[in-house]
């Protein structure tokens, strides 16, 4: 396929395209319907039903089973609400729902059944909350994807809050620099400009080594120079992730490309993704082995979110 702007959104399609026969485990419609941008597709090892990228983003009927403690809403976004599309679950800090689009829908996401809402006033709605909340310092975008979006919507949402001197901090949380990185090329000029009036940080979510190619580098280094303080979270995913190996691979491919790790995130138990969990006593072994392997600079911090907590949960 020729056009870098396809989109998979059949099962069949994603399938023959990967060369791998439909599996009786497999759902052909998932409620979380199912979109894949053919430059993620195209990392993805043709004929491998184990890839560690086609497992996060393919579609089970596991998904459907009730399991307990996998809630709709596991941190605790709806008691944090401000107004629509503005959270605040920590000191100085706001979350914003810039929008509910993402160019890969990864199965184990956590906002699966976020009840989103229109952000058509979002940019006046936060304009005039940070006018009443001085003691907001720094603004966390997220989503779905706060950069999958349009120029012209960006900019505005942008300008809502870099008019306000009380807030020092910008941070964007993003997939779009592995899964499809030509999207975010119309807001680089936009982006450009954010380091020479807020701290402008980038948490990239990457979640294994080979989601990292030479065009996400070379984003990387386009915002690097531009000023911005690069950041990765990942979350810890069974069968995908879960081994030394991975998790050092990963760091220093993140690394080689300007991006320090961050956050190793405990899976947000959301409804349909109990068979990504990976348990506690694991993940905190993991951490102990990586120690060993990498200097500290390269260790991300164990962590798990809860929902009313104040901060997040060192977990070792």
């Amino acid at each position: 396929m020729n056009d870098s702007s396809f989109i998979f959104k059949l099962l069949t399609d994603l399938l023959a395209y990967l060369e791998l026969p439909m599996d009786e485990k497999y759902d052909l419609t998932p409620s979380f319907l199912l979109q894949v941008p053919i430059h993620y597709a195209q990392k993805i090892e043709k004929g491998n039903p184990l890839d560690p990228l086609l497992l996060q983003i393919l579609p089970l009927l596991e998904e459907n089973k009730q399991k307990p403690g996998f809630t709709k809403d596991p941190v605790g976004d709806l008691n944090a609400t401000q107004e629509p599309g503005i959270l605040q679950k920590y000191n100085a800090r706001a979350l914003v729902i810039s929008t509910c689009a993402c160019s890969l829908h990864c199965r184990f996401c956590f906002r699966k059944h976020f009840n989103y809402e229109s952000t058509e006033a979002l940019p006046d709605r936060l304009d005039r909350w940070l006018a009443n909340h001085p003691d907001i310092k720094e603004i966390i975008f997220s989503g779905g994807d706060p950069l999958f979006t349009s120029p012209a919507f960006f900019k505005k949402l942008n300008d809502s809050v870099l008019k306000h001197e009380t807030v020092k901090t910008i941070r964007f949380h993003s997939r779009l620099p592995v899964t499809d990185p030509d999207r975010l090329e119309p807001l680089l000029p936009i982006l450009k400009t954010i380091p020479s009036q807020k701290n402008a940080i980038l948490v990239s979510h990457v979640n294994h080594a080979q989601e990292l190619d030479e065009k996400s580098s070379a984003l990387y280094k386009t915002l690097r120079e531009a000023g911005f303080t690069l950041l990765n979270q990942s979350v810890l995913l069974r069968g995908i992730n879960d081994t030394v190996k991975a998790l050092v691979d990963l760091s220093n491919q993140l690394f080689s490309q300007g991006v320090l790790p961050y956050y190793l995130h405990q899976l947000d138990k959301a409804e349909g993704t109990s068979h990504f969990e990976v348990p506690d006593h694991k993940a905190i072994h993991l951490l102990e082995n990586i120690r060993i392997e990498l200097p500290g600079y390269l260790v991300p911090r164990l962590v798990r979110e809860i929902a009313n907590e104040k901060s997040k949960t060192p977990l070792c």
